[in-house]
């Protein structure tokens, strides 16, 4: 039966197979194949949907093991994928990407937008000696990253709370900056919380954000239609036009608008790669595994809809145009 890509090139795809097919054959040969069919052809750059189960399921070993390792919730095996404290592909190095334009200083006041379990703002506030509002949609992730900021001595300087960016009230001209990873393709009042951010940005503030955009299609393409059923918040993906032209109409100027996407898969490989390189997924409790299929069912569905070409990955990078000398 033939097996058909994502895509006529499988960027992905590419990419992981960089990683040793003997080493992760080992991490998962032996293991409930009903679970773990779907990670093996997505880790080797396939649609697990395109494939019957029975055509990739090996024989299961009847013992099992049953490790002794602590339960392995979403949120703690996400932080083994893409490191402590984070929550998407990128780590340091792209928060630092994303703050490195605004120049940060301790005189400066920061707000992060989606700050998962905090670890983005953690490293910022601690290279920089700086105070940052963090604040994350989850209510249940903002708890968790409120205790992790607790515990690493941050309560104060990077305190985590939840929040609702489609309704969310920001203090006006509170802040030097603001930032967000993948946030607004999810939020129905995209040009309301593009105001708010404006409203809460103190002169000539700055606004660092980083999305999925709409590349082709329409909303109601058939290729976001995996990402609808698996996706917590409804993907609702603006084209990089419509971003800038708000950006302008709510008076920012846009500094920058750069295609991410390769970067973005880069990051998604090199973060499963190094998770089946550091963990035996066959030795892991029953829990532990359908958590790893469920993750990687999560991550096939959104990086196919980048290689099916009808998302792209944008930075964009703008300046509040209040307070300039015209």
């Amino acid at each position: 039966m033939s097996v058909l890509r994502l895509g006529s090139v499988s960027r992905l795809g590419s990419v992981l197979r960089l990683a040793s097919a003997r080493s992760f054959g080992a991490a998962v040969d032996g293991i409930d194949g009903l679970l773990f069919s779907r990670l093996r052809v997505w880790w080797f750059g396939f649609d697990p949907r395109a494939v019957p189960i029975e055509a990739v399921t090996e024989a299961v070993v009847e013992e099992v093991v049953d490790v002794a390792e602590e339960p392995v919730d979403r949120l703690a095996l996400a932080q083994k994928i893409w490191g402590p404290g984070f929550l998407v592909p990128g780590g340091v190095d792209y928060v630092m990407t994303m703050v490195k334009p605004f120049g940060v200083n301790p005189a400066m006041s920061l707000l992060d937008l989606t700050a998962g379990l905090g670890g983005p703002s953690r490293h910022v506030s601690q290279f920089f000696d700086v105070y940052i509002t963090a604040m994350e949609r989850a209510p249940e992730i903002a708890k968790r990253g409120q205790i992790m900021s607790v515990d690493a001595g941050l309560g104060k300087k990077v305190p985590v709370t939840a929040y609702d960016p489609e309704t969310v009230e920001l203090k006006p001209h509170a802040f030097d900056c603001a930032y967000a990873e993948y946030l607004t393709v999810s939020v129905v009042a995209k040009e309301r919380l593009i105001r708010e951010v404006m409203r809460s940005l103190k002169a000539r503030g700055q606004f660092s954000f980083v999305d999925f955009v709409l590349a082709e299609g329409e909303l109601e393409d058939p290729r976001l239609e995996a990402l609808r059923r698996i996706e917590r918040f409804a993907p609702m993906p603006w084209r990089i036009k419509e971003y800038t032209d708000c950006l302008s109409a709510c008076g920012f100027d846009v500094r920058i608008s750069e295609d991410h996407t390769d970067l973005f898969l880069r990051h998604v490989a090199q973060g499963w790669a190094q998770f089946v390189q550091n963990y035996d997924v066959k030795a892991m409790t029953r829990g532990n595994q359908q958590a790893v299929a469920e993750e990687a069912e999560l991550w096939n569905a959104r990086v196919a809809a980048l290689q099916s070409g009808v998302l792209r990955v944008y930075r964009l990078y703008s300046v509040s145009t209040y307070g300039s000398v015209s």
